[in-house]
């Protein structure tokens, strides 16, 4: 008869059967994202450069003009490749980058040349049926 005292060995682990499921699958981590103030260098606003979430915003370069720009330079500068541009809000969509950051970040672009940037269309220039198609045809892709 076993002793009550005795220190007794662990029960060995069951083991799945092969192909049994193991649990939920692990979720890949996402990639570490840049933090907000190194992104614009710390400054909370572009003193020359008036950008809303509308303005439409072209480069003004090729986007392989790598000469040392960071990628998230690089990222909107092949965004918003010309002639068509996008809109400030667009882009901050498409590179995960809140609104007020992107404007920070597009208004260095713009103080150095990178970008050109135009304000949105007046009420009549909207008018035109074969713009607003184009425009339902582009949100449509997003």
């Amino acid at each position: 008869m076993p002793d009550d005292d005795a220190p007794r060995e662990p029960a060995p682990a069951a083991r799945p059967e092969p192909g049994a499921d193991a649990g939920p699958p692990r979720r890949p981590r996402a990639p570490r994202r840049t933090r907000l103030y190194a992104l614009t260098d710390g400054r909370t606003s572009a003193p020359d450069t008036v950008l809303t979430m509308d303005t439409t915003i072209t480069a003004a370069v090729a986007a392989d003009a790598d000469a040392g720009l960071p990628t998230e330079w690089l990222a909107v500068l092949a965004l918003c490749q010309p002639p068509d541009g996008r809109a400030v809000a667009e882009l901050a969509a498409r590179t995960g980058i809140r609104l007020t950051p992107m404007t920070l970040l597009l208004g260095e672009l713009a103080e150095r040349g990178l970008i050109h940037h135009r304000p949105p269309l007046e009420g009549a220039e909207t008018t035109n049926v074969h713009l607003l198609m184009r425009i339902r045809d582009n949100l449509a892709r997003i």
